[in-house]
């Protein structure tokens, strides 16, 4: 599933400008959290992508499931989820509604459709997932290796100043705990789907069916989890984010001196 970062407006709690906001997936759930959104339903479905988001992120690899079970084809079975894209990029064009989540949706299919009837291995369809899972976790793993987690970075893009956050102790483990377990979430799909995937190239006839069913069971489901353990956490230390920015500038007003920040260490 796409992370979406598109800007929206809105001011955060705590500042007194409008900083960027992100408006789905891991930059959603920073954006809820950090700016004191109470988790809902409703606020939950939004940030993964909303009820279209999850019907356009499902829809192609079931089709392409059910296509393979009932074909053993997979040329025939990778043509079907793309006649479904190509559809929904009619029927928006025809109700003149914003074609850039479907046209990314196009692009994801167009990669994996492209997979499939080069090799006609029907694993292969599955095959562009692994690439994006693994680059997840070489960014993620590497933005801790540098002590700049990538959820901290994102806290300090959404309110407007990118070094503020690793003064405060709080909000730098909360960005940790945070990077770290979208690492697991992408290590996870890895551990379960490349083993089915290997399984099925050694001629395993059930493993390609087996794939599918992990690939949609560990894409959605998995993801809204970690979207919601973000949020929670973030909410729960965004306090001692306007507390210290609150702080700060009441000491700037008053013209004392302003705690030295431990940003460089």
């Amino acid at each position: 599933m796409t992370d979406p970062v598109e800007p929206s407006g809105g001011e955060q709690a705590g500042s007194g400008h409008a900083p960027p906001r992100l408006s789905g997936g891991i930059g959603g759930a920073v954006a809820a959290g950090i700016g004191g959104e109470r988790v809902s339903a409703r606020g939950l479905l939004d940030t993964i992508g909303g009820v279209r988001g999850v019907l356009e992120s499902l829809v192609p690899a079931t089709i392409y499931l059910v296509a393979y079970v009932l074909t053993q084809d997979p040329r025939i079975s990778a043509i079907a989820p793309l006649v479904v894209a190509v559809l929904a990029i009619a029927l928006r064009l025809l109700r003149k509604q914003p074609l850039s989540a479907a046209l990314s949706g196009l692009v994801g299919v167009l990669v994996c459709v492209a997979a499939t009837l080069l090799t006609g291995r029907g694993e292969d369809y599955f095959l562009p997932g692994f690439w994006i899972n693994a680059a997840w976790i070489a960014a993620h793993t590497i933005s801790l290796a540098v002590g700049w987690p990538l959820i901290g970075l994102l806290v300090g893009f959404l309110r407007g100043a990118l070094t503020e956050w690793r003064g405060i102790p709080v909000i730098r483990r909360a960005a940790v705990i945070c990077t770290v377990l979208w690492i697991a979430v992408f290590a996870a799909r890895l551990a379960v789907q490349v083993p089915l995937y290997l399984s099925a190239n050694a001629g395993d006839a059930g493993a390609v069916e087996a794939l599918g069913v992990a690939r949609l069971v560990m894409g959605v489901p998995l993801f809204a989890l970690a979207v919601l353990f973000t949020w929670l956490l973030m909410s729960r230390v965004s306090a001692s984010y306007d507390g210290l920015r609150a702080a700060r500038q009441d000491a700037e007003s008053s013209g004392q001196p302003t705690a030295p920040s431990s940003s460089d260490e």
